[in-house]
């Protein structure tokens, strides 16, 4: 690996995520768009899905809100968080959606340092001591959650929630992290979060990754 390694270096080259969760509040936001699509042309659609699946009454000023806020999470997530996977949180419709970042890692290092480290507890920007506690799910098995509060824009205090497991079986380490400076919202979010990550799994997949 070279002293500057990129995301496909530090990629899983054995395992990969897959997920059960309720479309009705999580919107995939895939790395790579489906054949015919860019961005804007994505984010339309699945914007436009995502209302008629709801079930909800809705204009067409709903929708485009909708895919302006998703091009934007799309775009700066892939830009400025290394990660493979962003699932949107969108369930109150007076907040912009959470985005949700998955990582997905070659795994390295001991393990119970590595994860408290991937799920933001060594974290030097945190303003207090981060809350960390064990959190198990039955397919991803026993790992780490991390609640912590990191300095942001004007002095204000962002809210940052970290999973983080290892599948010794694929050799891989998986990251989840989410963060705003809406601590309602993230406080309103985390049961959803929690039961999204108890529908994870990791499975063998060794097809090379960009």
């Amino acid at each position: 690996m070279s002293d500057n390694p990129t995301l496909a270096d530090l990629t899983s080259k054995q395992g990969w995520v897959r997920n059960s969760c309720d479309l009705t509040k999580w919107i995939p936001c895939p790395a790579k768009f489906p054949d015919g699509f860019d961005r804007d042309s994505w984010a339309a659609a699945m914007a436009e899905g995502w209302w008629e699946q709801n079930g909800l009454e809705y204009r067409q000023v709903a929708i485009d809100k909708l895919a302006f806020m998703l091009r934007e999470l799309h775009q700066q997530g892939y830009e400025n968080v290394p990660c493979h996977q962003i699932w949107a949180y969108y369930r109150d419709l007076a907040v912009p959606p959470l985005p949700l970042h998955i990582g997905i890692w070659a795994m390295t290092g001991e393990r119970d340092q590595q994860l408290r480290s991937l799920s933001g507890a060594a974290d030097p920007d945190a303003v207090r001591p981060p809350v960390v506690t064990e959190f198990a799910t039955g397919p991803l098995g026993a790992g780490f959650r991390t609640l912590r509060h990191v300095k942001y824009r004007h002095r204000k205090v962002c809210g940052m929630l970290g999973f983080a497991f290892r599948s010794v079986e694929f050799e891989t380490d998986v990251q989840v992290l989410t963060g705003t400076p809406d601590l309602r919202q993230l406080q309103k979010a985390t049961g959803d979060i929690e039961d999204f990550v108890r529908g994870m799994s990791v499975y063998h997949n060794p097809a090379p990754r960009r």
